[in-house]
């Protein structure tokens, strides 16, 4: 029988597909797309687990409430991650460094009208936020030395361009 799964893949053009390694390895692959983020065409990455990897259809549905996306362009990516907390529901947190800031911050473009404001230590280049990707894609989970900081979403997380 044939496998197609497990994860899912959609970039900004909204096209899902499963991430395979078909072409390339899979951290060759996360890395090309998070590489295509430009903040003028190209702005969102986003993978999670599909339904039913047996199905060549099955990357339509999530297997659950967890995926990983980033967002950005030449200033910068910045990743989110949404994984279940310690009391059973999922939160949905930005990725950073440990390290401390000053409260500097960075506008990263998300569309072609708005954008979210993130901490200078929650931003990555592409290499780098494809390794935290594909540790995501191996555990489900961020590890460290990545810190994550928790988004409130009854705020507006966004902002005009």
């Amino acid at each position: 029988m044939t496998r197609y799964g497990p994860f899912t893949e959609v970039a900004s053009d909204g096209q899902k597909g499963w991430l395979t390694d078909d072409y390339r390895p899979i951290p060759e692959h996360l890395r090309r797309m998070l590489g295509f983020l430009d903040g003028e065409k190209e702005y969102t990455y986003a993978i999670w687990r599909g339904a039913d990897p047996e199905s060549i259809i099955g990357f339509r549905e999530p297997a659950g409430d967890s995926f990983i996306q980033a967002a950005g362009g030449s200033a910068g990516i910045t990743v989110e991650v949404r994984l279940p907390a310690p009391d059973g529901l999922s939160r949905l947190y930005t990725v950073g460094r440990p390290e401390s800031t000053d409260g500097s911050s960075v506008l990263i473009p998300i569309s072609d009208k708005r954008a979210v404001r993130v901490g200078v230590n929650e931003v990555f280049t592409a290499d780098e936020a494809a390794e935290i990707f594909y540790k995501f894609y191996l555990s489900e989970s961020v590890s460290e030395p990545y810190v994550l900081r928790e988004l409130d979403l009854a705020q507006q997380l966004s902002e005009e361009r």
